[in-house]
């Protein structure tokens, strides 16, 4: 074949395949992928029951108790009085210095939160503040021993537990007292 033919051959071959092309898509081989094959494999969808309207209403009070759950109340012990073996409640501290006496007030009253240990760290948030063993409150008092569910603080010589419940007990008072 000469050179001068070659052109003209390539141009055909082209228009041949172009057309050849352009043919085959217009035919009627694409309308089957438009159609949806469902398989006899398919399972149906379950049956899923919808509960009354009474019950997700109950559903929603008890949503509004579960806040009380991780603080158990502590149950209504009546105080026992222990006038009669010489027992005086203490209030206040006092402190003689050089011939006077002084009161300091000792405030023992902390809303212990959360208290947990891990391997030989302990921790706690006591009225909203985190805390580790040894640790120093604001007001002098020093925390001496972290437990899981209480703590033990020392201020002025005097050491008391405070455990988790009591720290919430007088939140719950407060909440009563408003109703």
């Amino acid at each position: 074949m000469k050179r001068k033919h070659s052109g003209l051959l390539t141009f055909i071959l082209i228009f041949l395949t172009l057309s050849i092309t352009v043919l085959y898509a217009t035919q009627d081989h694409g309308k089957e992928i438009d159609t949806i094959r469902i398989s006899s494999g398919v399972k149906s969808l379950p049956v899923v029951s919808v509960p009354a309207s009474s019950l997700v209403k109950d559903i929603e009070n008890l949503e509004k108790i579960m806040t009380d759950l991780p603080r158990p109340q502590r149950p209504d012990l009546s105080p026992v009085n222990l006038t009669l073996f010489g027992y005086q409640p203490m209030g206040k501290l006092r402190v003689a210095s050089r011939g006077k006496q002084t009161v300091l007030s000792t405030r023992m009253d902390y809303n212990l939160s959360l208290a947990f240990t891990s391997g030989k760290k302990r921790f706690c948030v006591i009225d909203g503040t985190f805390y580790t063993e040894g640790g120093h409150l604001p007001d002098g008092a020093i925390i001496i021993k972290i437990e899981p569910n209480r703590a033990l603080i020392g201020k002025r010589q005097i050491k008391e537990w405070i455990s988790i419940a009591e720290g919430i007990q007088p939140a719950r008072k407060k909440k009563e007292q408003n109703k």
